[in-house]
């Protein structure tokens, strides 16, 4: 395949998944997390009572169930159906605990991401879609607008706080990072990636830089 052919190719992937890009919410009126039980199996259902599609992430995280898939799931949840996440099997002796991360996403129709990200390379690690990412966001803020478009368009899982109304969580985060000398007040786009805290990230050139070295 020669570079034209590359380029090309990596065009339609891009546009491929940036109609699938969402908006962020933990919690979503429309979806939910449907369990249902059968002896040992412990199975996980989202239901779609919207007229619209969304996309869901689940991760499961315990040590009494054997599970059928190792990995997070993320999936498309069709309008007004129910669709099969994932089956849990309860080991012997075990009481059944487990602890769950569910996302819904309301997918958009926007193509604005690859227009704004189309001049820059982007490699994103997949270990990035299961961690915990927090985007510590300002009023009126371009890039972290651009940072939930990047996000949305690879499918990483991530959550949103306000700089100001979070303030004394962010100065424990940063005090525990060895930022406690840094100025809150005049910050405006603040990138938590697991206990990492990236207070430097001014342009979305750094943003990607930051996203492509991450787990390097």
């Amino acid at each position: 395949m020669n570079r034209n052919h590359k380029i090309a190719y990596s065009f339609i992937v891009l546009l491929f998944i940036s109609c699938l890009s969402f908006a962020q919410q933990t919690k979503n009126e429309n979806v939910e997390l449907v369990k249902k039980q059968n002896g040992k199996r412990l199975e996980f259902f989202a239901k779609n009572n919207d007229s619209v599609s969304y996309s869901v992430f689940l991760r499961i995280e315990t040590e009494d169930y054997r599970r059928s898939s190792n990995r997070p799931v993320l999936q498309v949840i069709s309008a007004n159906s129910e669709t099969h996440l994932i089956t849990l099997i309860k080991l012997s002796d075990k009481p059944g605990d487990y602890k769950e991360q569910f996302i819904v996403n309301k997918i958009s129709q926007s193509l604005n991401f690859r227009k704004d990200f189309d001049d820059i390379q982007i490699n994103i690690d997949e270990a990035l879609k299961t961690e915990d990412i927090t985007i510590f966001e300002s009023e009126n803020c371009e890039l972290c607008n651009e940072a939930k478009s990047l996000f949305n368009a690879y499918q990483i899982a991530f959550k949103t706080k306000n700089i100001t109304e979070d303030q004394q969580k962010l100065e424990k985060l940063l005090k525990k990072a060895g930022q406690a000398d840094y100025n809150i007040k005049n910050a405006v786009f603040i990138l938590k990636i697991k206990e990492s805290i990236y207070t430097n990230i001014t342009t979305k050139t750094a943003l990607i830089d930051t996203i492509n070295n991450y787990n390097k």
